[in-house]
C-alpha cells in the first residue's frame, strides 16, 4: 500500500508536468487559440485554471496520504530549514511582484517599438531564473523541515522537470534575443549566483 501510493504520487506528478508542457507548447496553442472565443487571453485563462486545479488535487493528495520519515531533522537542519524557505518565498514574491507590476503598467513591459525587454538587472542581473531559484531553495529547505519520502519524490520531479522547461525555455528566448541573450548566458549563472562576479 505504501509503495503504491508513492509510486502513484510520482505519476500524479510526471503526468502533470506533461500536460503543463503539453498546454504551454506553442504547436497546442497555434491549434487551440483560433478556436476560441477571446482567443489567447481565454487560452491563458483556462490553463491557468487547470494548472491551478491539477497543481491544488495532487498536493491534497499528498499531505492526506502516509509516508516515511527518511531521517530525523536535528541540529542546526530545522532552522537551516526555516531560513530556507523564508529565503525561497522572498525570491520568488519578489519575481511574481514584478510581473505584475508588469501586466498592471506600473513598469514598461515592451519598449516604445514593441520589442520585448531581455531583464538583465535586478535578481536577473545574478541568475537567468529567479523564480526556479526561489523555488528550488524553497521546496528543499521544506523537506529539511518535513523529509517525508513523498515530498523527495514531487521535489525530485518538480527539480528535473523545471531545469528541462528552463532549457527550454532558454532556446525560445534565444531566437527572440539572439546575440543579446547569448551573451546575457554567458556572464549570468543559470540558477546558482556566484559569490564574486568578475567585472
Amino acid at each position: 500500500m505504501l509503495l503504491t501510493s508513492h509510486l502513484l504520487l510520482a505519476i500524479l506528478w510526471m503526468a502533470f508536468c506533461g500536460l503543463h508542457s503539453l498546454l504551454a507548447a506553442d504547436s497546442t496553442k497555434q491549434k487551440v487559440v483560433p478556436r476560441l472565443k477571446g482567443g489567447a487571453a481565454v487560452y491563458r485563462l483556462w490553463y491557468t485554471l487547470f494548472a491551478a486545479a491539477g497543481f491544488i488535487a495532487i498536493l491534497l493528495y499528498q499531505v492526506s496520504m502516509h509516508s516515511i520519515w527518511l531521517f530525523r531533522p536535528g541540529g542546526l537542519v530545522p532552522a537551516a530549514g526555516i531560513a530556507g524557505c523564508l529565503f525561497g518565498v522572498t525570491v520568488m514574491a519578489i519575481c511574481i511582484a514584478r510581473y505584475f507590476m508588469q501586466l498592471s503598467g506600473l513598469q514598461e513591459l515592451v519598449k516604445k517599438n514593441n520589442t520585448p525587454v531581455l531583464l538583465q538587472n535586478g535578481l536577473h542581473g545574478h541568475v537567468r531564473h529567479p523564480l526556479y531559484m526561489g523555488t528550488f531553495i524553497f521546496i528543499w529547505s521544506l523537506w529539511l523541515l518535513f523529509p517525508w519520502l513523498s515530498l523527495c519524490i514531487s521535489n525530485s520531479i518538480i527539480t528535473v522537470y523545471t531545469i528541462i522547461g528552463a532549457r527550454l525555455e532558454e532556446k525560445k528566448l534565444e531566437r527572440v534575443f539572439g546575440a543579446d541573450y547569448t551573451s546575457y548566458r554567458k556572464k549570468t549563472p543559470m540558477f546558482i549566483p556566484r559569490l564574486f562576479m568578475s567585472r
